[in-house]
């Protein structure tokens, strides 16, 4: 090999190596963007999880409020017709229980 030869290979070799060197700086760059793009995805997922669990929340707790306020409605409802009608209160009981005894027989 002449030394034109040597010197044209050496160039080559060190053009390649720039390319390589290039590319590895293009994909070290590109590698940080999607990280950066996939932590906002992540961050922002985890702020609607965060919003949507909230609102849920809210919600529950509204339907337990009222809920708990019809049933309190509704125990005391109970309680004024047992106080007015003890008697027919006391067979509707018995009677119940009476039923709830020949089911619970039967199997």
């Amino acid at each position: 090999m002449t030394t034109a030869t040597k010197t044209q290979g050496n160039r080559k070799d060190a053009d390649l190596a720039a390319e390589i060197e290039g590319l590895r700086k293009d994909f070290e760059a590109l590698a940080e963007r999607f990280t950066t793009i996939s932590d906002a995805g992540v961050r922002s997922a985890r702020d609607y999880t965060r919003e949507k669990a909230a609102a849920a929340l809210d919600k529950g707790e509204g339907v337990y409020s009222e809920l708990s306020a019809r049933t309190s409605e509704l125990e005391q409802q109970a309680a004024d017709q047992i106080r007015r009608h003890p008697l027919q209160a006391l067979g509707i009981a018995a009677g119940v229980g009476f039923l709830a005894a020949l089911l619970t027989r039967r199997r």
